[in-house]
């Protein structure tokens, strides 16, 4: 028989296997035990039958010995207690022994009925004597043979039950220890197995267990195991990034704090040295240091944003209605948006978010200005959000060109653009990753869209004091 592949089905099925060989035993006791009850019952018959047959010759015995004539009444009455007992148990009797020696009680008990009714009617001599005592032995005799056959049987069935009973104890002992080695041997090894990938993946190793079990349980945890091991795999490589980022900030971050003083003097100095001129100079010298200040406000601009990324003290969270939070962003956005262009808003009244109000609207900022962008005046941008996993998911997707596979590991990279010189700094992205982080959420894109781009931001919740 091919057991099931599954553990559930195993178990069930060696469960199943006990419980017939258990049912069977039980019922193999059951009958034997019906059967020497019966074996009793005939016991307690032919016992009758022999008690009767004694009662018989001991009124015999008072007779010849005191010539008493009760005896001989009563030894009559008990001679006809035996004839109705074997006529009425006479197939009893048979199936005890056999016809045939039925047959030879019953001729006994004649003979015998007959040579007792003479010893009333006849003078007693030593002949009749001998031979009522000749009969009466042989009766004895034919009736305790039935008691001996019957005790045998007994016997031969409670040999039976205590063997029954000796057999089933080691063959329980070998159906478990069976169930146990075979659902063992699949389960331990396949546990062990996945013991051992822990251990790789504990070292940084992550390999995924293969699937060598006939067990769909196993397989199942199997698959698990290796869910978590890419899952793992996939956080320890964003891990690194948001560090090698976060690095990458501070480090930002102190050089823009040196830069800031040199770019400020080369601003005002531009400025003075544009009113030194005069109006009188050539029109060039004016349009190159409005350049000059242009630029170096520019520069200025970028150096505030990553300071700002630096400095953690004003970073304060509260609970904010989502809807209206994004709201605001879209009116802030209004002047810039194509008419071409639709923002469509999917988000539920019920949702908050607990965050710091201005740095979540300048990452969702520069997301929609980022779409706005890549959707060249013609589009739609989605905006959707929805309650999971205790927080809030944020998706804002457009039906743009995309964004191209080999580059969704440097997009949040700092000063990483796809835009031509001077179009864009290639901090927005940055700027975003940054403030999802510190928000202790997870900013990634959607790599199974078909066609435009989605970036999906994950935001811890927290409940309201």
């Amino acid at each position: 028989m091919q057991q099931p592949g599954g553990i559930r089905s195993k178990i069930m099925f060696w469960f199943y296997l006990l419980l017939a060989f258990m049912v069977g035993i039980s019922t193999i006791t059951y009958w034997i035990v019906s059967r020497i009850e019966g074996k009793l019952h005939n016991i307690e018959t032919v016992d009758t039958f022999l008690a009767n047959t004694l009662e018989v010759r001991r009124m015999e015995k008072n007779f010849l010995l005191y010539n008493d004539p009760k005896a001989l009444q009563q030894g009559e009455m008990y001679l006809d207690a035996l004839t109705g007992q074997l006529a009425d148990n006479e197939e009893l009797f048979v199936r005890l022994s056999s016809q045939q020696d039925i047959n030879t009680v019953r001729s006994a008990l004649q003979d015998y009925g007959a040579t007792f009714a003479r010893l009333g009617h006849s003078e007693l001599s030593r002949e009749l004597a001998a031979l009522i005592r000749e009969q009466g032995n042989e009766l004895i005799m034919l009736t305790e043979d039935l008691v001996v056959m019957e005790r045998r049987a007994i016997q031969r069935l409670i040999r039976l039950i205590s063997n029954t009973l000796l057999l089933t104890l080691p063959l329980l002992i070998v159906l478990f220890s069976a169930a146990a080695a075979l659902l063992g041997r699949g389960i331990v090894s396949s546990l062990k197995k996945l013991e051992r990938h822990a251990a790789l993946i504990a070292t940084g190793n992550f390999v995924e267990a293969p699937f060598t079990s006939s067990n769909h349980e196993i397989n199942s945890l199997i698959s698990a195991f290796n869910r978590m091991s890419r899952e793992l795999k996939k956080r320890q490589q964003q891990l690194v990034k948001s560090e090698k980022l976060a690095s990458l900030g501070t480090m930002l971050a102190g050089v823009a704090h040196e830069l800031n003083n040199p770019l400020s003097n080369i601003s005002s100095s531009a400025e003075l040295l544009d009113e030194e001129i005069g109006p009188a100079n050539t029109p060039l010298a004016h349009q190159l240091l409005d350049q000059i200040h242009l630029e170096t406000q520019r520069s200025i601009s970028i150096v505030q944003t990553l300071l700002s990324l630096a400095r953690h003290e004003n970073f304060q969270r509260r609970h904010y209605p989502l809807r209206a939070l994004l709201q605001e962003i879209v009116l802030l956005l209004k002047g810039q948006i194509p008419r071409g262009v639709e923002i469509r808003l999917a988000v539920g009244e019920e949702l908050s978010v607990f965050v710091d109000k201005q740095k979540i609207q300048q990452a969702i900022l520069n997301l929609l200005k980022n779409s706005i962008d890549a959707l060249a005046g013609k589009g739609i941008i989605q905006i959707k959000a929805w309650q999971k996993q205790g927080g809030i998911k944020i998706v804002i997707a457009d039906d743009g060109p995309g964004i191209p596979v080999q580059l969704k590991d440097k997009i949040f990279d700092p000063f990483f653009t796809t835009k031509d010189t001077g179009q864009g700094s290639g901090l927005g992205l940055f700027i975003v990753h940054e403030i999802v982080s510190q928000h202790g959420g997870t900013i990634h894109i959607d790599l199974q869209r078909q066609a435009g781009a989605a970036f999906i931001i994950n935001l811890p919740g927290k409940e309201k004091s």
